[in-house]
């Protein structure tokens, strides 16, 4: 798959991560934001790729998503919410509705600073050791109709975006916290897959241009694990294929190896993709599902698996100038050589092994993430104070349903764990003169 020329701009922001890491076993990161997060797609793929592609972290993600807000409704309910649950790490995406849909304006950019700024103070006060300031997005260029001012257009309230998004680099480098630019790394995408499939097709939503689908909250998620300090090397698999011999990373098990023939047993997954509504025809079509859907046709503007999604296969000793390798039900073939440097098998074989149990996965996550929305969003946000005012803090009542929202979360949290089972499966090389 050859990138695009935007890939150059996705690569300026991607920096190597810090020689300290900014995840460590055991955390707890609570992704905070408005609408845009509680929808729960970005949250979502941040979740599946700590839980299958770094399970070595033992990481744990909350979403923390309330729609219609800003930094500054946050700065006061994160008491509420995202608090009290204790996070070790915290990303913040506002700004969307911060910019107030209007032209950028030097007023409105300094209440973002000064709210931006109040929230990092507290979650250090609270012992949160890394929040992760991420810039807002953008609205389609195709599809953004805006609600509040219909004379500010898509390219001026992306000017908008940008300078807030400028706003949370400046808070970033002023608090020593991480900055994630999801703004660059949107724009760019929407930039190169429009170029590529049309100005029709739809990066930041379709219904009113705010609110991406999964094309859209994929390139979010990448800025945000880029952000919190993924290398993107999920492992290599090294096949001597005149000895039919293989070694595999950690995370895998060989099950049997034989001359053109390797089956292993596999922990880690790779990251995969799925196809969505108006994508192009896929090679081999890949599993389709309403709101899981469509982040496949946007990788050639993300360099998603480039920096992400490293799954490498190195084979040697082989007796042709080529070989074809089949993984699941795609065949490709490559030069001798290219398999010696090694190729990537997640970005070469979309439709992989891996698919089915990663899907049930991420639809587990999203029905967790959905109830942690109405727990903390409804629950401990919208209708708590009222709860407060007629039963009182002390009611016996309250504290048994805080309870079982507890037990609710662990039995859908325990689901999730379990739905991340080993994957057997068969890598074939066979010569090809």
């Amino acid at each position: 798959m050859r990138p695009l020329p935007v890939f150059a701009a996705l690569l300026a922001l991607c920096s190597a991560p810090a020689a300290e890491p900014v995840l460590r076993p055991g955390d707890l990161v609570a992704v905070c934001g408005d609408s845009i997060t509680q929808g729960g797609i970005y949250s979502g793929f941040i979740e599946m790729y700590l839980r299958v592609c770094r399970p070595d972290l033992g990481a744990a993600v909350r979403n923390c998503g309330w729609s219609g807000t800003g930094a500054d409704h946050f700065a006061v309910h994160m008491e509420d919410t995202a608090l009290p649950l204790r996070p070790t790490v915290a990303t913040i995406c506002y700004g969307m509705n911060d910019g107030r849909y209007a032209a950028a304006d030097p007023a409105t950019e300094q209440g973002y600073r000064a709210s931006l700024g109040r929230i990092v103070a507290r979650f250090q006060a609270a012992g949160v050791r890394t929040v992760v300031i991420a810039s807002p997005g953008v609205v389609d260029t195709r599809y953004f109709k805006n609600p509040k001012q219909p004379t500010v257009t898509a390219a001026d309230y992306n000017r908008t975006l940008g300078r807030l998004g400028e706003v949370g680099r400046e808070v970033a480098q002023a608090t020593g916290q991480p900055f994630a630019d999801l703004h660059t790394a949107m724009a760019s995408a929407m930039a190169g897959i429009k170029q590529r499939l049309g100005a029709d097709y739809p990066v930041a939503g379709e219904v009113d241009g705010v609110h991406a689908g999964p094309p859209g909250h994929l390139a979010m998620a990448y800025a945000m694990l880029r952000a919190l300090g993924c290398d993107g090397d999920l492992g290599t698999i090294t096949v001597d294929a005149a000895a039919g011999t293989a070694s595999v990373p950690a995370g895998h098990r060989v099950v049997s190896a034989k001359p053109g023939e390797l089956v292993v047993e596999s922990v880690r997954y790779p990251f995969c993709f799925f196809s969505g509504r108006g994508d192009p025809p896929q090679e081999h079509v890949l599993p389709f599902e309403v709101h899981l859907n469509g982040s496949a046709a946007i990788l050639p503007a993300l360099p998603f698996n480039q920096d992400l999604n490293r799954f490498r296969l190195v084979v040697t000793g082989l007796a042709a100038p080529r070989a074809r390798i089949t993984w699941g039900p795609q065949s490709r073939t490559y030069a001798a050589a290219e398999l010696a440097a090694g190729i990537n098998l997640a970005a070469e074989f979309l439709d992989n092994p891996f698919v089915g149990p990663f899907l049930d996965e991420l639809r587990a996550v999203r029905a967790k993430q959905g109830f942690e929305v109405m727990w903390l969003k409804d629950h401990c946000g919208d209708r708590r104070p009222g709860l407060l005012k007629q039963l009182g803090a002390d009611s016996a009542e309250l504290a048994a349903l805080d309870q079982g929202f507890v037990a609710v979360h662990t039995a859908l949290d325990r689901r999730c764990a379990a739905a991340v089972r080993p994957v057997t499966h068969t890598i074939r090389i066979e010569a090809q003169p």
